[in-house]
């Protein structure tokens, strides 16, 4: 074959790509269809819903056959989309959530299992197998600490709030969003930091054969880059690569240039190419199948394949006859079997957590599927019915606005000039021949009012919409009557956020996912010299013995990665002062009494700051000092305190009396 003659590797790359085409057809009838739709509502043009194109694809209201939907006068689409991600956004993710690493306990080992707990050998070695299991606890929670300043540091340094945003803005809209986590390394420095960033779903790509994420055997990521930086990326030869696509950039290059256009018939301005990162369980290729003409080839490569294992990075592009983390020169070069097995290698091993680079956000998984469901895609047909209502009433306003005036033919032109222009209490002169009264002569003609049962039927539309997207009037803060209680108000408060909360539930498991996954890329990435700016040269060392070193099912089995809950969402300020000040007047009394006792004031401030930071003061200033440690009084050379000192009572040795009794003697 051709290809093959080209490179051995030729079948395999183009079987990736058919494979990533038949995942994208798969995509776009369970999923991509609908997310462009969705997206569409929310930030599409305002009436998009009455082209040509809409109705083609019956996706929009059609007449039945042989007739026609006629167009309305106002094209209006209500971007309730909108307002749904502004009112559940701020919500589910209002700041940076505070990441815990928690070392998983390790069980103590019972005597009973080591023999008699009355031998002096069993005893012994039980207490050697106590203080190794003290010793791991105490390593492992070195580790966590270590790995929880890390992971507290990078999301305020690599905006992962804005990032995450974007990905639970998507989820909201389309059904999904995606955080990859992978290192990054600022602009001018030598050091990676690891952080979690947004990439649009329409750029990944799952295999269509699995019933969810967890199952599937590959994904994919589309990437569009300048072909200089994919060729300088992956160590191919300057102009080995021909690009695919044609940038802003050149395209303006291309209009001011008077051979602008005949190199673009050519082929030669694209300067962008699409390529895929491709993530596989399923080896390099070795299992597929391919065409019947490419099926022996691949038969025969199968046993070389199969060498790299299971968990392989594979980059593919289209017209491109090899991997491109592989170059051609590097399959002949000597000795370079171990630099080929680490370019196949993942650029981290996700794997051995049974993850992906990527975190979905998802908030409606549909069973047996690997991509999820839009929150707004239960309500789309009550959606475009109101965008089709309101443009239809907004047409017969327009038409019923307008004033007819009927008037006799023999009017006199005067009698017409001042209907029409006439000023206010402008004398109409009627012929007296006529014999007939000014109602004859000109008559206002109106339209019949409109049907109310219209405004019914929009509002139980729309009352239907609320319901199935959890934009009731109770979450803009409004109600149609007033409520009788104060229990009433609370059990409606609580059904609203039952939705809500589930939402942000999801969000926080996905957030614990990311700090996962960003403890395993530090360990697998970093070095000391990479965490020395963040963590100063102490936090290098303990990084270096307890970090870098550490095997990876260390980092991943033995530490328990979450976030505070709740601590992602937006505060109810009021609440929680009202919920302060209750604990205040509950607990400050006896707090004080015991601090004063004791000469502790540890818990009495933690309530304060407390109370201060949920009504936004300064803690600062009302935090009570810890009294002063009682006086020291310095003593002459042999011991004997000071003329004017005193010194503190010993207690009285044996036999010698008692202060008391030394005064009564």
């Amino acid at each position: 074959m051709e290809d093959t003659l080209q490179h051995p590797l030729a079948p395999v790359v183009k079987q990736w790509c058919e494979k990533i085409k038949k995942a994208a057809e798969y995509k776009k009838s369970q999923f991509q269809d609908d997310a462009d739709e969705a997206l569409r509502f929310f930030n599409g043009p305002h009436d998009f819903m009455y082209g040509p194109e809409y109705s083609t694809h019956s996706k929009g209201f059609q007449a039945a056959e042989g007739q026609e939907v006629p167009d309305p006068l106002f094209r209006m689409t209500i971007n309730r989309v909108a307002e749904m991600v502004q009112l559940f956004g701020p919500v589910l993710y209002h700041k940076n959530p505070y990441r815990q690493v928690n070392p998983r306990k390790v069980p103590g080992p019972p005597m009973e299992m080591l023999g008699d707990p009355m031998n002096p050998m069993v005893q012994a070695a039980f207490m050697a197998l106590t203080q190794q299991v003290a010793q791991q606890r105490g390593q492992d929670k070195a580790r966590a600490s270590v790995l929880e300043f890390y992971l507290n540091y990078t999301p305020n340094e690599l905006g992962l709030k804005d990032e995450s945003r974007r990905a639970i803005d998507e989820a909201i809209i389309k059904g999904m969003g995606c955080l990859w986590t992978e290192s990054f390394t600022p602009p001018g420095s030598q050091t990676q930091i690891i952080g979690s960033f947004w990439d649009s779903t329409d750029n990944l790509f799952i295999d269509p054969d699995m019933h969810s994420i967890k199952e599937a055997k590959w994904i994919a990521r589309k990437c569009v880059h300048p072909v200089w930086q994919v060729e300088q990326d992956y160590g191919l030869a300057p102009g080995s690569l021909k690009g695919t696509l044609e940038s802003y950039g050149t395209q303006a290059d291309n209009n001011a240039s008077p051979d602008g256009d005949y190199a673009h018939k050519q082929g030669v301005t694209n300067d962008l190419i699409c390529y895929y990162k491709i993530f596989t369980k399923m080896g390099v290729g070795g299992r597929l199948t391919g065409s019947p003409g490419q099926k022996a080839y691949l038969d025969r490569l199968g046993p070389i394949l199969e060498a790299f294992g299971d968990y392989c990075y594979l980059v593919v592009a289209e017209d491109v006859p090899y991997f491109l983390n592989i170059p051609p020169e590097l399959l002949d070069a000597p000795g370079a079997e171990q630099e080929i097995m680490a370019r196949l290698e993942w650029p981290v091993p996700y794997w051995a957590d049974d993850e992906w680079p990527m975190t979905p956000i998802i908030f409606h998984e549909i069973p047996g599927c690997v991509w999820p469901m839009s929150h707004l895609k239960p309500g789309m047909g009550e959606l475009k019915f109101l965008n089709w209502a309101y443009s239809y009433l907004a047409g017969k306003i327009r038409t019923t606005s307008r004033d007819f005036i009927a008037v006799l033919k023999e009017a006199g032109e005067d009698l017409k000039s001042k209907i029409l222009n006439g000023h206010d209490l402008t004398c109409l002169e009627l012929e007296g021949t006529t014999h007939k009264t000014i109602q004859e002569v000109v008559q206002f003609l109106q339209h019949p009012q409109f049907n109310g049962d219209i405004w019914k039927v929009i509002q139980a539309i729309e009352m239907n919409w609320e319901k199935r997207v959890g934009l009731t009037e109770l979450a803009y803060g409004m109600s149609s009557r007033q409520m009788r209680s104060a229990e009433e108000a609370s059990a409606k408060m609580g059904q609203l956020q039952v939705r809500p909360d589930d939402m942000a539930n999801k969000v926080e498991d996905a957030m614990s996912k990311v700090a996962r996954k960003e403890a395993i890329a530090a360990r697998w990435l970093l070095q000391p010299q990479d965490v020395q700016p963040i963590m100063g040269e102490m936090g290098a060392m303990l990084w270096a013995q307890l970090v870098a070193q550490s095997d990876i099912q260390s980092i991943v089995h033995e530490l328990e990665y979450r976030i505070e809950a709740g601590s992602t969402r937006k505060p109810n300020k009021d609440r929680d002062a009202a919920n302060m000040g209750q604990a205040m007047q509950t607990l400050f009394a006896p707090m004080m009494q015991y601090s004063m006792t004791t000469g502790d004031f540890t818990a009495i401030n933690a309530l304060i700051v407390d109370w201060a930071k949920s009504v936004d003061l300064d803690p600062e200033r009302y935090l009570f000092k810890p009294p002063p440690p009682p006086p020291i009084m310095p003593t002459q050379p042999g011991g004997q305190p000071q003329p004017g000192g005193t010194q503190p009572q010993q207690p009285p040795g044996p036999g010698q009396p008692r202060p008391a009794q030394a005064r009564a003697a």
